[in-house]
This record gives C-alpha cells, structure tokens and sequence, in this order.
C-alpha cells in the first residue's frame, strides 16, 4: 500500500471518531427538555468533540458553574452602584450570598460526585443549587430588579437541563 492509501485509512478513523463523539452530543441532547441549547452548550466547549457521556456531564456543570458567577457579578455590580432601599440591598446580599455557595460549594460537589461516579448525587447538587435561588426572587428583589430575576430563572432553568444530561451520563 503507497502513502495515499494510509492517509485515506487514517482520514477515515478520524473522521468516523468525529461523526461518532458529535453523534453522542446530538444522542445525549435529544434526552433532554432543551435540544438546542443543550447541543449548543456542548458544542461551544471544544472538549466535547471526544467526550464520552460523563464528560459531556462535566462540561454542563462547568457551564452552570459560569452562569452562576456571571450572575454573582451581576449581583455584585448591584450592590456596587444600588441606590435603591435598604430592604433592596439585603436581598443583594442574601443573593450574593446564595451564588457564592453555588460557586464554592454546589458545583464543586456536582462535579466530585460526577467523577466519584454518584450522576445521582451530581444532578441533586445542580438542582439544589438552583433552590438555592429562590432567595432571590422575593417580592422586593423582583420588583426592583426585574433582570435579576429573570437571570435567576435562566440559572434554575440551566440546572434542569444540567440535571438532563447527568441523567444519561
């Protein structure tokens, strides 16, 4: 066999290693109760395209993870600038508060029980995460910050999906 005949059995593995890693992200998405931003979620890490369904796990709690410290950011900026009432400014704080655990501790957990091999205890830490929240969303954090409350929802929404995939991993 000459040069071009190993390079077209070479190119073939690897293109059969990629159509079989995308199809496992498309596989694992279509269990989910959102296929796209499931499938655009994984596909935006580039370490999805030879993960197998535990990775693909890890790379959604990693994904939660940012949601949850871009809206710690968020909160932070909040409390930075607030000229808003003091019963405003606590909910901040209890807010800050809820994220800095999901950061610290939820998703850290998620992800040493993803890799202790418990999808159970990961999915319960994710979605526990998302209770966390609810703080949040009292009567005065809503009506002064609408987008606060909308981010918080995205997050609880996010962990659900989260919790999807951790399912089938």
């Amino acid at each position: 066999m000459g040069y071009t005949t190993w390079g077209i059995i070479f190119l073939n593995f690897f293109l059969f290693l990629e159509y079989t890693s995308a199809d496992l992200v498309y596989d694992v998405c279509k269990q989910t109760r959102n296929y796209t931003l499931c499938t655009e979620t994984l596909k935006a890490s580039a370490n999805s395209s030879n993960a197998d369904t535990k990775n693909l796990g890890a790379i959604m709690i990693r994904a939660a993870r940012s949601r949850a410290t871009h809206n710690l950011v968020y909160i932070s900026k909040l409390m930075i600038n607030s000229t808003n009432p003091d019963d405003f400014k606590r909910c901040l704080k209890v807010c800050y508060d809820d994220y800095s655990l999901i950061v610290k501790a939820f998703i850290p957990n998620a992800l040493q029980s993803l890799f202790t091999g418990s999808n159970i205890d990961a999915a319960v830490s994710i979605l526990l995460s998302a209770d966390q929240v609810m703080d949040c969303q009292d009567d005065n954090c809503v009506e002064l910050s609408p987008s606060l409350n909308d981010r918080c929802n995205e997050y609880a929404d996010f962990t659900q999906l989260v919790a999807d995939v951790l399912r089938v991993a």
